[in-house]
């Protein structure tokens, strides 16, 4: 049994339903996990939000908000909100999506439900604390399609250049739907989202779900997600149909709003195609692949009009027509395992190492490899090997504890002699096997910048060109780093290490990828990662990839108080 599983019965037994039954609902497309509690005749819903991954409260406050202007949201019935676990009321298995596949007769009359719905929403008075879907927000998601999907297709990165064209493009574009962002927009009204009330009346028949993703937004965006749906089909007839109910009955001008509908249409399309992808190279979720043809074939129709007429020919420059009419296997290189290196002594770290391992001391109530394991699942890893030498036993604790049960932990015991870093990997290929893997530090924590770090190794990765790929973060960005710099590197990733220069621009960030192939003529069993490190550099195998994120050395118990100051100020 896990935390998680722990703190959850420890949560329904607090408010009643410890003794219900549990069954699980369908998988969600995020981090949160459903169940339904039967107690009798009696029903509820779990939601089970790691707070590491999601928050509760923009679910709540969303849901009094609507509540409160008269639209039906599940009650909470009880909330942990620290450790994420809400009990919720239950609207029953009746979603939109299930009424018309049982009969189709009832598509049409659920779908102007679900447009008056939208229109009653967009009138009220929206909340005041929420965040607003301005150009910021629009375009790090259309960062999701040219960061996931795009290295995903081709098995190499987008060009840097390529990518800052796409995105400067849309910077005019969305230019004209980020003037007019004044309503409550839900970010997934849909038919999987909404649910018939049958035994009520008028509005109160639907009922709403997800839309913890809340923001401030254009009036077009949630009528894309109702009418686009990348779940199920929209016939093209039915979409017309009530995007001109909708035109007039709030009367808007109808030119520009078709205009709004179809810029966020490809946004917002280019948007899913980029997490459909992500689900499955991070989350191992490959069905949303078979999905990715119908969302293409909804964003080449919004590429019509005129407004995108750039975006439709970069797309074009990019993307060959037959591509996007059929299911893809990404060939971007995921490594499937992992290993942080927490052997050492941690001397530095004294006296808060004096009876705690280096790895486990916390920042920000938070043991500081567990930032290290969070980036890794975020990632898509699943296998994490742990070299243990010093204070051993606490990290054993810790791994048997640990509450992400997606992560499966092995550890590498070096209490009989401490391997130093290049021998304590070669003691644990056994788990690592013959693939390439990601190998970590334990004492850094980072930020991802414009993309998700991890990832964005994983796409530069190039297994005919590469033995090691370093993460490198800039000498003048490197926090707790004041040494004169590690590498230089060329305009193709190349590295070559400082030697006598004075100064190297780049520091190794404490991340790397690397063939198991690296340890192949190694005899000893005890020396350092820089012998692989130069071999490869002199084979010219050696590249790093420049981290545009934060990044912060935890060396010392001053750089962990400056470091705690700054997590805890966020």
């Amino acid at each position: 049994m896990n935390d998680r599983t722990r703190l959850s019965i420890e949560f329904l037994k607090q408010h009643g339903w410890g003794e219900a039954v549990r069954s699980p609902l369908a998988d969600d497309a995020s981090f949160r996990r459903y169940e339904r509690l039967k107690r009798g005749q009696e029903s509820a819903i779990l939601m089970d939000a790691p707070p590491l991954f999601e928050d509760v409260r923009p679910f709540v406050a969303v849901a009094h908000h609507l509540q409160a202007i008269g639209l039906a949201a599940p009650f909470v019935m009880a909330s942990d909100i620290d450790n994420g676990f809400l009990l919720l009321e239950d609207l029953g298995d009746d979603l939109f999506a299930r009424v018309i596949e049982d009969d189709p007769t009832r598509e049409n009359m659920l779908y102007q439900l679900a447009i008056d719905g939208l229109v009653y929403l967009q009138d009220a008075v929206p909340p005041t604390d929420i965040p607003r879907y301005d150009a910021e927000l629009l375009l790090e998601e259309l960062g999701l399609f040219v960061d996931w999907y795009l290295p995903a297709l081709s098995g190499k990165p987008l060009a840097d250049k390529d990518r800052e064209v796409f995105l400067s493009l849309w910077q005019e574009i969305l230019s004209w739907v980020t003037n007019d962002i004044n309503c409550l927009t839900l970010r997934d009204y849909h038919a999987e989202n909404m649910m018939l009330r049958s035994e009520q009346d008028g509005l109160a028949r639907l009922g709403l779900l997800d839309f913890q993703d809340a923001t401030i937004g254009h009036k077009a965006y949630d009528l894309v997600s109702l009418l686009q749906d990348a779940r199920r089909d929209v016939s093209p007839a039915l979409e017309q149909e009530m995007l001109t109910s909708y035109i007039k009955t709030t009367g808007a001008e109808e030119d520009k709003f078709r205009r709004d509908y179809a810029i966020l249409g490809v946004q917002r399309n280019a948007k899913i195609i980029g997490i459909f992808t992500r689900l499955c190279l991070r989350d191992g979720k490959a069905t949303y692949l078979d999905k990715i043809p119908r969302v293409w074939s909804l964003l080449n129709r919004n590429l019509q009009h005129p407004a995108l007429a750039t975006i439709r020919q970069w797309m074009d420059a990019h993307i060959s027509p037959e591509i996007r009419t059929q299911p893809f296997l990404p060939t971007v290189f995921m490594p499937q395992k992992a290993m942080i290196l927490a052997a050492g002594l941690g001397k530095r770290m004294r006296p808060l190492s004096d009876h705690c391992p280096k790895p486990l001391i916390t920042v920000a109530g938070k043991e500081l490899i567990s930032y290290s394991l969070d980036g890794l699942c975020c990632a898509g890893v699943r296998d994490v090997v742990i070299n243990t030498h010093y204070l051993a036993e606490q990290v054993e604790q810790f791994a048997s504890q640990y509450y992400d049960h997606r992560l499966t932990l092995t550890l590498s015991d070096e209490r009989e002699q401490l391997l130093d870093s290049g021998g304590g990997v070669k003691k644990a290929l056994k788990y690592l096997g013959n693939e390439p893997f990601l190998l970590l530090n334990s004492d850094m924590i980072w930020r991802d910048g414009s993309r998700q770090m991890l990832h964005g190794m994983q796409s530069f990765w190039q297994a005919d060109k590469m033995d090691i790929l370093m993460l490198l973060v800039p000498r003048d960005k490197a926090f707790g780093y004041s040494a004169a710099g590690d590498y230089h590197r060329d305009d193709n990733g190349r590295l070559t290490a400082r030697g006598s220069d004075r100064q190297a621009d780049y520091v190794y960030g404490g991340i790397l990828i690397m063939k198991a192939d690296c340890f192949t003529d190694t005899t000893e069993d005890v020396f350092s990662l820089r012998r692989q490190f130069d071999q490869a550099e002199k084979r010219g195998r050696l590249s790093g990839i420049i981290h545009d994120g934060e990044w912060f050395h935890v060396g010392t118990p001053d750089a962990r108080e400056k470091v705690e100051k700054i997590c805890q100020g966020d």
